[in-house]
């Protein structure tokens, strides 16, 4: 197995094994593996010494492995992850450097005010839904690194998100739903539908601070 570094910039564009969907541990080391099923390289991110702040099921044990394909494109569970890392550390440094850190861990799902989750190309993509062929996708990203955070798991809102957002000021959901649904760019746009739908965009809203809502349910723009 080389020894080379475990890339973190210059990206060109997982798997779930715990319930656990965010918490504070220390990097305790990583391990490199060749992939089972494909030519490639996995790496298991080993935490220790857990503080679980959001899981599906009880989780009492002190360490947890996180364990993704190694990548060089940026649309990948391992790009996502090296590029919320590479936000936060010295640009001089790499994973390696990180060990012994208190991490910050999520798991971009959507649920429960967690984070949206990321576009990453599939083959197997019905294309009449995902014409990229770019499927919505849960992915681990590091939120902080002792005690330093960056907006790594935020993301830029597009013209028809910052549209939304203001055309939620001053409504209720329901009010908000109705008029948002009834958008001409909306009616185009089924993974926005979904995410208005199920809640989850103005879940996301709250959690990001860009929007609040107040003792009569009317959300106001931050």
């Amino acid at each position: 197995m080389s020894e080379e570094k475990l890339p973190m910039r210059g990206l060109t564009e997982g798997f779930e094994q715990t319930p656990l969907r965010k918490f504070y541990g220390t990097l305790d080391g990583t391990v490199k593996k060749h992939a089972e099923n494909y030519d490639g390289v996995r790496v298991d991110l080993n935490f220790k010494d857990l503080e679980v702040i959001q899981s599906t099921s009880p989780y009492n044990f002190p360490i947890t492995t996180i364990n993704l394909g190694v990548s060089n494109k940026a649309k990948s569970r391992w790009g996502y992850f090296a590029t919320s890392v590479a936000a936060v550390i010295d640009e001089s440094e790499g994973l390696e450097e990180q060990y012994g850190k208190r991490f910050g861990m999520v798991y971009c799902d959507g649920q429960d005010g967690r984070p949206e989750p990321k576009p990453i190309w599939s083959r197997q993509a019905n294309r009449a839904e995902f014409p990229t062929g770019e499927v919505p996708t849960a992915v681990w990203v590091a939120f902080e690194i002792d005690g330093v955070t960056a907006d790594a798991t935020k993301e830029e809102a597009t013209p028809i998100e910052e549209k939304l957002i203001t055309l939620l000021d001053g409504k209720t959901l329901n009010e908000f739903n109705r008029a948002s649904l009834a958008d001409p760019e909306v009616k185009k746009d089924t993974a926005i539908q979904r995410a208005i739908m199920d809640k989850s965009f103005v879940k996301k809203l709250i959690a990001d601070g860009i929007a609040t809502k107040d003792e009569n349910d009317i959300y106001h723009k931050a």
